[in-house]
């Protein structure tokens, strides 16, 4: 495994030149487990740190069951994927993006987070969630950090 990053910033431009993201935010898990809450944004405007989404109302539970439970990796290649999987899909389109990659963050056999990379739609494939989960895989302490400070 290569080294940790540094910062958000490090992180982000990793995925930009590795992944390729127009829209990049990292979220840990908060409110004792039911809710994500972002640390890191590209876009505050439209997507501000401290935001939250419930687990229970705003998460598909595939999702949820893939990424947070399975902690597996999950690749929308398409707006349909998108619009199927995220209820801020128009916010998402708005911004040009039709591809998500969502990668957990696990920390001691624990998901402690979500690194979530978009870009226009035909943009990602298994080599685009293979170049996030390394970036994911190099953000661990950053989470865990972020994580403490919001406890």
């Amino acid at each position: 495994m290569s080294s940790q990053f540094e910062s958000f910033d490090d992180v982000y431009a990793s995925a930009r030149d590795t992944v390729g993201v127009r829209l990049f935010t990292a979220s840990v898990i908060a409110d004792e487990g039911t809710s994500m809450a972002r640390i890191y944004t590209t876009h505050p405007e439209v997507y501000p740190v401290g935001g939250k989404k419930t687990l229970e109302g705003d998460t598909n539970p595939v999702w949820l069951e893939q990424v947070l439970i399975g902690q597996q990796p999950f690749l929308g290649a398409d707006r349909e994927a998108v619009k199927a999987f995220f209820f801020d899909s128009g916010t998402i389109e708005s911004l040009g993006c039709g591809a998500i990659v969502n990668v957990p963050v696990v920390s001691g056999g624990r998901t402690i987070g979500s690194m979530n990379f978009l870009a226009p739609e035909g943009s990602y494939d298994q080599s685009s969630v293979d170049a996030a989960v390394e970036v994911a895989s190099r953000s661990v302490r950053l989470l865990e950090d972020a994580l403490a400070a919001t406890s």
